[in-house]
């Protein structure tokens, strides 16, 4: 059976070394080497790893496959199932019409597949503070996350995971659930479950949509923060003109002068580089961050402040741009919820 997978960001690569101790992997589909400048969170060229691993690497062009070059290139292999990981793009029908078997993707949230097909389903479930997620494989077909379903599991988020962690679980799971259910026989099966429920969608998250609402609770501020750390862009926040990315952190609940104190008011300025920094309801400890400042060697001092977006007017205008260009995927109520009281809806 010729198997190869659709890959392109470095957290793919995860699911592929699990799958291919039990399952003999053909070759990856990747991008080709793309410049510092072109904006894909995670992206990473994998014709190296591929020559490491001893794997056939199918170099194309264009992320959304639409190029006669790649479409003749990936129409020339001889393909049983494709196996989606770390591509977050829809892949076409002719290609998945091109698989013998099929194409075998994994999507969920916090209300499994159906009812959190989109994007970014982890950062939101990290971000809203949820502690469960449920991640399924399926069949796909020319729908957003619409497939039969061939199988689904459960993890626990717990307040010590953020993204990075997040996706190794899904990694782990979704390789799983693909050993298994190719060993099993049952994603050959003509009998899988059909997503008969009313979908909802979560829209897409950009690199703008991470400025912190320093009058946030430290709780909800640390989970804004370990939804879009590394390998994403970061949450940030500006101090002057000056953007300052915060990759980890954690709520500091300790006695202080809140009436003295604004919202985002760094308060105290450790040895070690380390901010305590005012948030709604107590404070927030800022341990990795990054500064763009024209002069590096300035530190960030107690007293100043930080600048504050309204989370709620953020969230408004995330749904706004996804109804704008989607005005039939309706939002999941998660997400409508958080904006709210907004201005601007």
């Amino acid at each position: 059976m010729n198997i190869y997978v659709l890959n392109t960001l470095e957290i793919g690569l995860n699911s592929i070394n699990i799958i291919k101790k039990h399952l003999d992997i053909r070759g990856v589909i990747g991008l080709s080497k793309r410049d510092a400048t072109e904006k894909i969170s995670g992206y990473t060229y994998i014709k190296p790893y591929c020559q490491e691993k001893d794997l056939e690497f199918i170099e194309i062009q264009d992320y959304s496959l639409s190029s006669p070059e790649d479409k003749n290139r990936l129409l020339g292999l001889d393909i049983d199932i494709l196996i989606v990981s770390g591509w977050q793009r829809l892949v076409p029908l002719w290609l998945i019409s091109h698989c013998k078997v099929g194409a075998i993707g994994s999507h969920g949230s916090v209300r499994g597949i159906t009812a959190g097909r989109g994007r970014s389903p982890q950062n939101w479930a990290l971000l809203l503070g949820k502690k469960e997620f449920y991640i399924s494989i399926f069949k796909i077909d020319a729908g957003i996350d619409s497939g039969p379903i061939i199988d689904t599991k459960k993890f626990i988020l717990s307040q010590l995971d953020d993204i990075k962690t997040s996706y190794y679980k899904v990694s782990w799971l979704t390789s799983q659930m693909i050993i298994d259910n190719i060993k099993n026989g049952q994603i050959l099966s003509d009998n899988l479950k059909s997503q008969e429920a009313e979908a909802r969608y979560l829209p897409k998250r950009m690199p703008e949509d991470g400025q912190i609402d320093w009058s946030r609770t430290s709780n909800e501020i640390n989970n804004f923060v370990r939804a879009l750390t590394k390998p994403y862009p970061g949450a940030f926040c500006y101090i002057g003109n000056n953007k300052v990315t915060i990759y980890k952190g954690r709520p500091f609940d300790v006695q202080g002068d809140p009436e003295a104190q604004k919202c985002g008011e760094i308060i105290v300025a450790y040895q070690n580089g380390d901010l305590l920094v005012k948030t709604a309801d107590s404070y927030y400890l800022i341990e990795e961050y990054n500064i763009a400042s024209k002069n590096q060697h300035d530190p960030l001092k107690e007293g100043m402040v930080f600048s504050s977006c309204d989370f709620r007017d953020q969230c408004a205008e995330i749904v706004a741009r996804h109804y704008k260009e989607y005005p039939e995927l309706i939002i999941s109520d998660d997400i409508l919820n958080l904006s709210k009281g907004s201005s601007k809806v």
